[in-house]
């Protein structure tokens, strides 16, 4: 590109020097030859007047042109131009050019006849018939002393002669004009290519600021204003490095942003095409990314639901909200809202589509809502107990001793179980809120079931149960001790009251590099397979009449299942119906 315009500005200085030298030659040529006529035809006149004066005046009177002759050939010798005399009657008398054998007669000649009407001399310039070439003609009148024209004196010279030095001038102008065209062209290159070469690297700069490419600077001389030009881009690319970055970092704050969302954001264009999902997206709607851009939305949300309230965003040119179900590639429930915002060109509409996912935030609220029932049931059922037995004893059954010891434990016995339901109630509010303080301490798992043993042993020995620990290595864990107590009592006593008499207990230990493993086992009434993902439940109960015999609340499992994700573990359960139950709780060594 910068060869082209060097080459331009080379063709252009020549073309106008060129034009120019050739104005200069026209008008120089022609000035000078028409000063070099001027001059010669001057000095023409003057040698002609000089040759007159030379000539005998006695010879004139006696028209004695033989020693007129004499006295002109003499002359000849010494004047290169042609010399003619030329008598009044045009009879030419001398000729200095000999080559010249015939001479017609001169009368018709024009200086002839000027000079023959009076004219002190007269000048013409013709092709000569006999020479035949150009000739420059000088008359002058001869007179005798009376002042009586006797004849006439002409001197005659070639043009090419005469301007011979005006050809001359034009070589040597010709030369010169020459060389300064070949100085001026080098010049011309010399400074072009100054001029180019900072051109070109501030050219370098833009072309890479147009592709995106930040990092190169003008760093060039050059003339003042180039220069500037160049400290401009710089300071332009400096400006646009600056900003791409700060963009850079905003669109990749944005992309983090809406990548790590919970909510699914999907943008679609005018033409109601994906443009943008972020990965929560892609988990509601069972997609890849890949497989939906550039696809119609309808394609990618398969929910007649949102196809419509997108579709009617779309219309109203307003935010849309509602409450979408999904039922592809699974259940959910989300809570979607639309937003329409302006494209780039003028009258464009994009929509921006925010899906939360509220199944669980629904599950938790049923959850709650069950519990409250729950809660409501197991607690009137004591509370009717005890107010049914306080009224009857109030009644008068109080005054038989027998019927009120009979009452009393009774209500003893439902008031114990009210105050154990109210609180399993409030511990498990506590863990649910993580409002339980943990204590970390280094602790002996093994010596933490052998406590648990104790706690459980006048209900195993009631049963004739045996309690059985493996024998293992030892295996410690850092955690809170009274916690890990009160989960392994919960299944300890739960595998008790679920085991009948003369029942077996077995509690073992393993340890992986990275977690402890617990497991107990019994070979109790075992759990139904289709109950097994409903035990860790509120309130749910396998056998509903023995669990309530037993004093149990219901809500023992779930606190542990609240306790060992304290520790960050797991708990899970295999059973076989009639055969017995194993837990098997998974806990991460801790630093």
């Amino acid at each position: 590109m910068m060869k082209k315009l060097q080459f331009r500005i080379l063709a252009i200085f020549i073309l106008i020097f060129s034009l120019l030298s050739l104005c200069i030659g026209i008008f120089s040529s022609s000035l000078l030859k028409e000063y070099a006529l001027e001059t010669q035809s001057s000095q023409l006149v003057e040698n002609a007047k000089t040759i007159r004066s030379l000539i005998d005046q006695k010879n004139l009177d006696n028209l004695d042109f033989g020693k007129i002759k004499e006295q002109l050939k003499n002359v000849e010798k010494n004047d290169k131009e042609r010399i003619t005399l030329i008598s009044i009657d045009g009879t030419v008398e001398y000729e200095s050019d000999n080559s010249k054998k015939v001479i017609e007669n001169h009368l018709e000649r024009p200086e002839i006849k000027e000079v023959l009407k009076g004219k002190s001399e007269a000048i013409s310039e013709r092709s000569s018939t006999t020479s035949k070439t150009t000739l420059y003609y000088v008359a002058v009148p001869l007179k005798n002393a009376s002042g009586q024209l006797v004849s006439v004196l002409r001197l005659s010279k070639p043009i090419a002669e005469m301007t011979q030095l005006n050809k001359q001038i034009k070589l040597s102008l010709l030369i010169f004009v020459i060389g300064v065209m070949i100085l001026g062209i080098v010049l011309t290159l010399v400074t072009t290519k100054r001029i180019v070469k900072p051109i070109e690297e501030v050219m370098s700069v833009a072309t890479d600021l147009s592709e995106n490419r930040y990092h190169n600077r003008y760093n060039g001389k050059g003339y003042g204003e180039i220069a500037e030009l160049g400290s401009v881009i710089n300071h332009l690319a400096n400006s646009l490095e600056d900003q791409m970055f700060e963009i850079a970092q905003n669109d990749e704050r944005i992309n983090s942003l809406i990548n790590h969302l919970v909510i699914g954001v999907m943008l679609l264009d005018d033409e109601r095409k994906v443009q943008l999902m972020n990965p929560a997206m892609e988990g509601i709607l069972g997609e890849k990314l890949t497989d939906l851009l550039g696809k119609s939305y309808v394609e990618a949300t398969k929910s007649y639901g949102l196809s419509q309230i997108i579709e009617q965003g779309y219309r109203q040119k307003k935010p849309q909200n509602n409450e979408i179900y999904f039922y592809y590639p699974e259940e959910h429930i989300v809570d979607a809202n639309i937003v329409p915002i302006t494209g780039k060109i003028k009258g464009e509409l994009n929509m921006i589509v925010l899906l939360y996912d509220i199944t669980e935030i629904r599950k938790l609220e049923k959850v709650k809502s069950d519990f409250v029932t729950n809660a409501s049931h197991e607690l009137r059922t004591p509370v009717t107990a005890l107010k049914g037995f306080s009224e009857t004893l109030l009644d008068g059954a109080m005054e038989d001793k027998t019927v009120l010891k009979q009452f009393l434990e009774i209500m003893y016995t439902e008031s114990s179980r009210l105050d154990l339901l109210v609180n399993d109630i409030l511990e498990l509010s506590k863990l649910e809120q993580k409002q339980v303080p943990l204590k970390i301490e280094r602790i002996n798992i093994q010596e933490a079931i052998l406590s648990s043993f104790r706690l459980v042993k006048k209900e195993a020995e009631h049963k004739k149960m045996t309690l059985i620990l493996t024998d293992t290595e030892i295996t410690y864990l850092n955690g809170d001790i009274s916690r890990l107590k009160q989960i392994l009592t919960n299944l300890i006593s739960n595998a008790i009251a679920y085991t009948g008499i003369g029942g077996k207990i077995e509690v073992t230990v393993t340890q992986t590099l990275t977690e402890a493993i617990i497991e107990v086992k019994d070979n109790g009434m075992g759990i139904p397979e289709d109950e097994l993902d409903r035990i860790f439940e509120r309130f749910y109960r396998v056998d509903k009449a023995r669990s309530r015999n037993s004093g149990g609340t219901g809500l023992g499992l779930s606190i542990v299942k609240y306790l060992v994700e304290n520790f960050n573990g797991t708990i899970e359960v295999t059973s076989k119906l009639g055969l017995g139950t194993i837990f098997t709780v998974r806990l991460p060594f801790q630093d």
